[in-house]
């Protein structure tokens, strides 16, 4: 299994995925959607290469495949923008190519491609002859690994058939192909089949990994097709079929259900157990439109026949030829709804996070005695919590020996992916603590969260008035790594009121909100001697805090190498690195390379101009962009997390232009 981050002492920090600001639906303009058809479109696995079909000028003629580039990559959260498509001469012919699959290998490049052409003969170029049964047929061709090019297209004769044979879609694995056809045997109309590939080579010890394609069938004989059955097959027609790259979500288009017979996008999952599709479901806004008729439409009777078989109050689209990518972030799909260039058009929009599939998840670690030399693993309870509801309630045991390897464990557990998750630790004598498991967004399957959660012994001290409560929600501020008060920090508060902060008056090295909050606030803590830090506190925690002390901790400035002091500083309403910060990052690239026990938290900052909603999705965009370069130079994933502090955390006044430019940046914050 794939490790996650690990932690020594974590308070309130979300981990692994990071939930995603909503990002406007896109419809692409030229040069990728033209007057033409633009249809199937296949997304590569990084969201690099966009493949897709259709029948626009400077083709080969009639319908050809063509593929483009994301100038933008590997921004994944930017809209695309799509340099001018390619034909893909080496495949197409004047006759007919499209309604295809690509399948990818572990490096993430095109491995084989399965497409939909007819029989043709071409006395001109015999390298573009086809052989085939009347009507469509599915071919296949394969990247020869000596020259890199595409090897001649075959008819794959245990497949096709004397009938309509077409949109193939093989598993990430390649031990399956999903294809639509009009063959008898089926339930009514086009139906979709599924042929399974014995596989000729074995390939053993097959490392798993589920954030990248893992081939399984990379050749053999497919064997005779059978129909998918009732379960997924109904009377009418199914559709362009594609797998999610976990090859366990078959998504399609059918015109079940239709008065107009129009094609609406569903999905159905596997079962392992039954060894069955589940019974589909309808996909909802905006994969599938149902518009109010606009005023070009006379309505009824003048546009529909007498008998209102078909009259309907909506102008309705057809929805056809999805994909999705391999971080689970975005579907691409084609449509020829109302507003578009064209005929078909291609589509972006997020995965919602109704649609994310979840996954089984490790949460496992060691609770051990901070305050002991040896470590020695405690007796704990760890109580997990589902966002507002406690869903579970484990133990750690009491170990000794050398704990000192990352393997050593004394609690161990499953929970499911595309929840929020806080777990409270707690054991008699110890100051208990919390952590956040965030599992929303893109987490993936097979994964697991190592955490060490160190507990200190509680410490008695006499107060100087043992009778005070506390009234509101009380803050100290403690270094965290020998736990004791830091005198003379300096406290500010900020929520959406206060955008340019209040400071917290201190009495007794202590800071009082005597008014509770109704909304989410920040407190961002400084310290001479200290990093500074910002404290997040969501509007779900705050009744939980009142009549308590929340403990602030900030870390000293030696136990920072130098570099953790990078800041990276952005124009106005920009999120692009500049080429001196990407020099700036080569250096903190290589340090964390070299330092592999170092987890870095890359912060996003913005001023204050603008709402907090904008803001937030504007530094995540800068954070995500210095995390992308990062990745590139080789940092691990696991090593880095992204956090948004929008406005809260200001270095200066936000009152002038050279105060706000030096708010608008990127820093880091060691959090292991």
């Amino acid at each position: 299994m794939k490790k996650g981050i690990l932690l020594t002492l974590v308070v309130a920090i979300g981990l692994l995925a990071q939930p995603l600001p909503k990002i406007t639906d896109s419809y692409f303009f030229g040069p990728l959607n033209t007057q033409n058809v633009e249809y199937n479109p296949i997304i590569s696995p990084t969201g690099r290469y966009l493949v897709f079909q259709s029948n626009r000028p400077g083709g080969e003629g009639g319908m050809d495949i063509w593929v483009t580039e994301n100038l933008s990559y590997p921004n994944r959260m930017k809209t695309p923008s799509w340099d001018a498509p390619k034909n893909f001469r080496e495949l197409n012919t004047p006759n007919f190519e499209g309604m295809f699959t690509v399948l990818f290998d572990e490096a993430e490049k095109p491995y084989e491609l399965y497409f939909t052409s007819a029989r043709y003969d071409d006395a001109r170029d015999r390298k573009k002859n086809r052989d085939g049964f009347d009507g469509l047929n599915i071919y296949y061709t394969k990247i020869n690994p000596r020259t890199g090019l595409w090897a001649i297209p075959l008819h794959l004769n245990e497949i096709n058939s004397h009938f309509e044979d077409k949109m193939p879609a093989v598993s990430p694995d390649g031990c399956y192909v999903i294809f639509s056809s009009n063959r008898p045997g089926g339930l009514g109309g086009y139906d979709l089949w599924i042929s399974k590939r014995v596989p000729s080579t074995k390939i053993e010890n097959l490392e798993p990994n589920a954030d990248k394609p893992r081939l399984k069938c990379r050749d053999g004989v497919w064997q005779r097709p059978i129909n998918l059955g009732s379960s997924v097959n109904g009377p009418e027609d199914e559709i362009s079929p594609s797998f999610h790259w976990d090859g366990t979500r078959l998504y399609f288009s059918s015109n079940r259900n239709q008065q107009q017979k129009k094609y609406s996008f569903y999905y159905s999952d596997y079962d392992s157990n039954s060894e069955k599709y589940s019974i589909p479901k309808l996909m909802g806004d905006p994969f599938n439109t149902k518009r109010v008729l606009t005023t070009q439409s006379t309505g009824f009777p003048f546009d529909t026949p007498s008998d209102r078989s078909t009259y309907s109050l909506y102008e309705e689209s057809d929805n056809e030829g999805i994909s999705v990518t391999h971080d689970d972030l975005w579907f691409y799909f084609a449509s020829n709804r109302p507003g578009g260039q064209g005929q078909f058009d291609i589509y972006r929009t997020q995965v919602p996070e109704d649609l994310r599939k979840s996954y089984d998840f490790v949460f496992r670690g060691l609770v051990y005695d901070g305050s002991e030399s040896i470590m020695i693993g405690l007796d704990a309870t760890l109580k997990i919590f589902d966002e507002t509801k406690p869903i579970g309630i484990i133990t750690s045991k009491r170990i000794g020996g050398d704990l000192s390897t990352e393997e050593n464990e004394n609690f161990r557990t499953n929970i499911r992916t595309g929840k929020f998750y806080r777990v409270e630790i707690s054991s008699p004598g110890f100051i208990p603590t919390e952590l956040n498991l965030d599992l929303r967004g893109n987490v993936g399957e097979k994964k697991e969260q190592y955490s060490r959660i160190k507990l200190l012994p509680i410490k008695e001290e006499k107060p100087d008035r043992p009778d005070m409560t506390i009234k509101g929600i009380r803050f100290v501020v403690k270094d965290k790594k020998t736990n004791v008060v830091i005198p003379n920090a300096d406290c500010t508060y900020f929520d959406d009121i206060n955008r340019k902060g209040k400071v917290l008056t201190p009495k007794d090295n202590q800071f009082d909100l005597t008014e509770t909050p109704n909304i989410g606030f920040e407190i961002l803590v400084k310290a001479k001697g200290y990093k500074t830090d910002t404290f997040l506190f969501p509007v779900q925690r705050i009744q939980d805090m009142v009549g308590k002390e929340t403990v602030l901790y900030l870390r000293n400035l030696n136990d920072y190498d130098d570099l953790y002091n990078t800041v990276i500083y952005f124009p106005f309403n920009q999120r692009s690195i500049s080429d001196e910060d990407k020099k700036i990052l080569d250096r903190f690239a290589e340090y964390l390379i070299k330092n592999k026990n170092d987890i870095v938290e890359i912060g996003g900052h913005t001023d204050n101009v603008g709402s907090k909603e904008y803001n937030i999705t504007l530094s995540e965009d800068r954070a995500l962009a210095v995390y992308q370069y990062l990745r590139e130079k080789g940092v691990a994933k696991e090593k880095m997390k992204i956090q948004a502090y929008h406005y809260s955390q200001p270095l200066t006044d936000n009152d002038t232009e050279e105060g706000r430019a030096k708010n608008r940046r990127v820093n880091f914050k060691k959090v292991n």
